[in-house]
């Protein structure tokens, strides 16, 4: 057949706008990031819209049932009985039959089978070595077994047959599509991607016997109904129906595709291919009534030559149109995913956004030091607490202790040793419980150290992290220092002076006589001596108002003392946390300036690729806004071309 023509090319373009599309296909994928495999499945779909736009041949897939006679019509459109008829079994592979001047089979096989086999010039000796009894068979024995037999047609991918039919000549390639109400699903799959991507028109076999089954009109409606305008519809086995019973099969027939799919105005022939093929074999068996569908069916061929040459060009355009509009559908979904996917990265860009390092510091500074601050306060609320517990405890042991002594040396035993001894045990009782309250301030310290840690890390997670935690060994005065000095700094000092006031009272007491001292004590040995003095005169002096007149000196001191170990704890407490404090802001500091210029570089790169990716959405939606406006003018272009209102 001739090459297409330049007119034919100015058609096309005027139908479909081909070459614009193409360049803006082009331009886009270009631009997008898309994979090496996605690039390819692009540019293989643009090579077949430019192949197609070029190929000269045209292509009428035929379709049909089983056992609806598609076989035998097409051998009569060869005039060959080439394809076997009423075969169980078809490959579930379309069949392509083109022009060529000797019979030749081209087969793509997968599986174990998997390869190419081709034949040369009518092959009368074709060998089968994965199948079992067969050897040197003819070209044509082969075409029936890789079409019909079933161990073979299942590992069928693609079959191309030549064959030197005067109607294939015309440019005319016939695509045998599976069975459509087979039982294997994927034979519907098949025919229907012949005809939206292969074919430019199709026949629809239709038995007179079986006129339009509901099974093939679910098909065609399922699959097909977008191009039942380029389909024409080819009635066969009317040689079995009786002839006052044709008209009425072929005008209901004709009134049940218009209602049940819509076609406006069904191209309708009727035909008898076995009488044809019956007739080519031995004319003289067939019936002289029959013989009338043998001298139609070239006419019938005319018929169909004509219409698509007649439609070449706007069928060709449709097939150009769908093609084009399938890649427009699947950019538009691919840029429609970019988008999102750009969007999202977007979205977790701005969520996770590294913050301004002195911004961060200073937030920091501010939640670490009140973190701080109220543990300290924490800890001084219960450093009061504990230093009163204390206090009473010991103020009551104490004064227990004077009020129950029985008489006077009892009394001075207890100055001289037991107050001194309960002071002592409470002292070191309150040194370990006010130590355990300075340790939660190191406790608080480390975990504020590991708050910051956690907020750094996970605000500049790509950073590498200081590490560590708090030091708290070397911060602070080590522990609170209480020493019973404050009670019994004077006591050498206050037993001279008792020495000197009243040797009677010191005189069996010795310098151990007043242990406690002068703070703890204050008057005591004035007040003994005077006591002892009674008593040998022989006077009785109350030993519960010495135990009374003891107490009212002691326990002013006592109190003293212990607001001394409040204070001096408290202090303690607030300088220990003073260091800790500065430890973590030189912490945070150490952080920013060896930071810094790394996150500011971040900060850098972050607002960069947020601005590239801003742009690329707005391209792709410009994008999308252009593919919606070609696929409503594709949308057109089809419509038109099913109006024929070019």
């Amino acid at each position: 057949m001739e090459s297409m023509t330049h007119q034919t090319f100015e058609q096309l373009q005027a139908l479909t706008g081909c070459d614009d599309h193409l360049q803006f296909v082009v331009k886009v994928i270009e631009k997008v990031h898309i994979s090496e495999s996605v690039r390819v499945g692009y540019e293989q779909q643009i090579q077949r819209i430019q192949r197609r736009r070029t190929d000269p041949n045209f292509y009428l897939a035929v379709i049909g049932e089983f056992s609806s006679g598609k076989s035998t019509f097409i051998n009569a459109l060869l005039r060959d009985d080439l394809l076997k008829t009423s075969a169980l079994i078809a490959t579930s592979a379309a069949t392509k039959l083109r022009y060529g001047d000797n019979i030749n089979v081209e087969v793509i096989f997968q599986g174990s089978k998997a390869g190419t086999l081709k034949t040369k010039n009518n092959a009368k000796q074709i060998t089968i070595p994965w199948l079992a009894g067969v050897n040197g068979i003819d070209i044509r024995q082969f075409i029936h077994i890789v079409t019909s037999k079933d161990e073979v047609a299942k590992d069928v991918v693609d079959l191309t047959i030549t064959h030197p039919a005067p109607f294939l000549a015309n440019g005319i390639v016939i695509i045998d599509t599976p069975g459509t109400n087979a039982i294997n699903p994927q034979h519907a799959e098949i025919t229907r991607q012949v005809v939206e991507n292969e074919a430019d028109a199709a026949l629809i076999i239709i038995p007179a016997t079986v006129p339009l089954s509901q099974t093939l009109v679910g098909f065609l409606a399922t699959f097909l109904r977008p191009y039942l305008h380029r389909c024409i519809f080819v009635v066969t086995r009317m040689d079995q129906i009786r002839p006052q019973e044709q008209s009425e099969v072929l005008t209901n027939l004709r009134s049940r595709l218009v209602k049940q799919l819509a076609i406006k105005s069904p191209m309708l022939y009727a035909c008898g291919a076995q009488v044809l093929m019956d007739m080519l074999t031995d004319g003289e068996t067939v019936r002289e009534p029959l013989k009338v569908w043998a001298d139609r069916f070239p006419k019938l061929e005319s018929i169909i030559i004509h219409r698509l040459r007649q439609e070449r060009s706007h069928s060709i355009a449709e097939s150009l149109l769908r093609l084009l509009t399938q890649l427009f559908e699947q950019l538009n979904t691919h840029l429609q995913d970019q988008w999102h996917h750009y969007k999202m990265r977007q979205a977790a860009i701005e969520q996770q956004t590294i913050p301004d390092l002195p911004s961060f510091a200073a937030q920091e500074h501010t939640i670490c030091h009140q973190m701080l601050q109220d543990a300290v306060s924490a800890t001084l609320l219960k450093v009061v607490q504990c230093v009163e517990q204390h206090k009473q405890k010991t103020i009551s042991q104490i004064r227990d202790t004077i009020f129950t002594a029985e008489n006077g040396n009892s009394l001075k035993k207890i100055v001289q040793s037991e107050a001194e001894q309960i002071l002592n045990d409470h002292q070191h009782s309150l040194l370990l419980d006010l130590q355990r309250d300075l340790e939660q301030i190191s406790q608080t310290a480390i975990e504020v150290g590991r708050h910051f840690d956690r907020q750094f890390s996970e605000a500049y997670h790509r950073l590498q992290t200081l590490g560590g935690s708090v030091s708290t060994d070397h911060h602070g005065g080590g522990g609170v220092q209480l020493s019973m000095s404050d009670v019994f700094s004077s006591i050498q000092l206050i037993n001279t002076q008792m020495d000197n006031t009243d040797n009677n009272i010191t005189g069996g007491m010795g310098t151990a006589g007043a242990v406690i001292g002068n703070i703890l004590l204050p008057g005591v040995g004035i007040f003994l001596g005077g006591f002892l003095g009674v008593m040998a005169a022989g006077l009785v002096i109350s030993l519960d108002v010495r135990k009374q007149k003891l107490w009212e000196q002691l326990r002013p001191n006592l109190d003293t003392y212990f607001d001394t170990a409040k204070a001096q704890a408290q202090q303690e407490i607030k300088a220990y946390s003073e260091n800790v404090t500065q430890a973590l802001h030189q912490r945070i500091d150490t952080y920013v300036a060896h930071y810094q210029v790394v996150v500011d570089e971040m900060l850098n790169d972050q607002k960069k690729e947020l601005q590239r990716l801003f742009e690329l959405q707005e391209s792709i939606q410009t994008d999308l806004l252009e593919i919606d406006q070609r696929r409503k003018s594709l949308s057109a272009n089809q419509q038109k071309l099913a109006e024929n209102t070019f």
